[in-house]
Order: structure tokens, then C-alpha cells, then sequence
């Protein structure tokens, strides 16, 4: 790992990392970037070996980043570092090609081993997300779906309704996620209607009951 990448809109996040990152590799060039904008700009200019990458950041805060990022550099393995539920989007970051997801709630040594991991295996996943992802394989969707209704939602729609739940409206998820208004209500609906939910309330309650299926 000799060029990384730390992708946060909030200083401090970005400095302890850098304090994990170089007290596991002393000769590691750290960069960083607040927005998904200098983002690209980083990566049209150099490459690098890892991104570690807070998807609740100004510009983007949706799935398909992922494969945005990896069709400029192919090589560069994604470390999702994020405050989300990682028994909800953990496994579907991976499915879209980031080497791992860790929960910023965790010890941040274990920071340092999901880059060893990363580097090593080219793969992190914490024991919670490999049980959750052993869990996949040995059940047919239909019954996944029955046992977590949020397994429902496409990638799409888990993007609006991540949006949704943290309290912004149809026209801010519209700008957040550069889609038309109606659109976004469209995918309000179909939400709605596959989780069985009248409103947001009861929305963000599924959430919670639902995130450590």
C-alpha cells in the first residue's frame, strides 16, 4: 500500500485514519479528499493503490460510484468507510466491486487490519458480513427476501431510501442523486408499496427492525 487515498468530508475521520494507515505503513503517500469531485480529479491525475471511501459525502452517496471510480483505475482496490449499517449495504458495495465495507463505529485499529486484509487477500469483511454473506449463499433469494424485506429494494431504490430516512425531500434526494423529481417519486412509491409501508416513519422504523437481519 504505497499511495492512498482517504475520501472524507470531516477532518478529524481523515487524520485518524492517517495516524492507522501510517502506524501500519510508515512509507505510505496518504492524499485527501472532501468531495467526490476532488475524487476524480485525484484519480485522473495519479493512480493509487487503495481508496478509502466515506460514501456520505457531498456529489454522490450512491451505489454506482463504485463502478464510476473502478472504470478510471481497475486496479485501485475500494475500502467503503462509512457510519451506514453495515448488516444493510455492506454486501452490496462488495457485489459492486469494493474490496470492503467497515463501519466507522468500530475500533479504529480494526482499520488497520481491514487494509492488511485488503492488501494481503484482496478482499475485508468483517465476521458479522462473512456470516451475513455465507448466510446468501446457502438460501434462495425468495426466502432471504422473507426473512429481511429490505433484500426487496434494487440498488436504486436502497439509495433513495437511505436518502429518504435521514430526513431529506423528494427534491433533495432529486438534486442528491441527479435524477428528476418525478423520478424520485416513482421510486418513493415502489418502495412503499414492496416494504409495505404507508410513510416515512414507518419507513425508518423497518430500517431499524430490519438492520441486523
Amino acid at each position: 500500500m504505497k499511495k492512498i487515498l482517504i475520501a472524507d468530508d470531516h477532518s478529524i475521520v481523515r487524520l485518524g485514519a492517517s495516524v492507522i494507515i501510517q502506524g501500519t505503513y510508515s512509507d505510505a503517500e496518504i492524499t485527501h479528499a472532501t468531495t467526490y469531485k476532488e475524487i476524480f480529479d485525484h484519480l485522473m491525475q495519479s493512480q493509487f493503490d487503495l481508496l478509502l471511501l466515506d460514501i456520505n459525502m457531498p456529489g454522490g452517496n450512491n451505489i454506482k460510484v463504485i463502478k464510476e471510480i473502478i472504470d478510471l483505475q481497475n486496479d485501485l482496490k475500494i475500502l467503503v468507510f462509512s457510519s451506514y449499517d453495515e448488516n444493510i449495504y455492506a454486501l452490496r458495495y462488495i457485489e459492486a466491486g469494493a474490496a470492503g465495507y467497515l463501519n466507522k463505529n468500530t475500533a479504529m485499529d480494526e482499520l488497520g487490519t481491514a487494509i492488511q486484509s485488503i492488501q494481503e487477500r484482496g478482499k475485508y469483511m468483517s465476521p458479522s458480513i462473512r456470516d451475513l454473506y455465507v448466510q446468501t449463499l446457502i438460501t434462495n433469494k425468495s426466502a432471504a427476501q422473507a426473512a429481511n424485506p429490505l433484500h426487496k429494494l434494487s440498488n436504486r431504490e436502497m439509495d433513495v431510501a437511505k436518502h429518504l430516512i435521514d430526513g431529506h425531500g423528494i427534491l433533495e434526494v432529486s438534486s442528491l442523486l441527479n435524477l428528476s423529481s418525478s423520478t424520485v417519486s416513482t421510486y418513493k412509491s415502489r418502495i412503499f408499496e414492496k416494504l409495505q409501508v404507508n410513510n416515512i416513519p414507518e419507513l425508518i422504523e423497518l430500517f431499524k427492525l430490519h438492520a441486523v437481519e
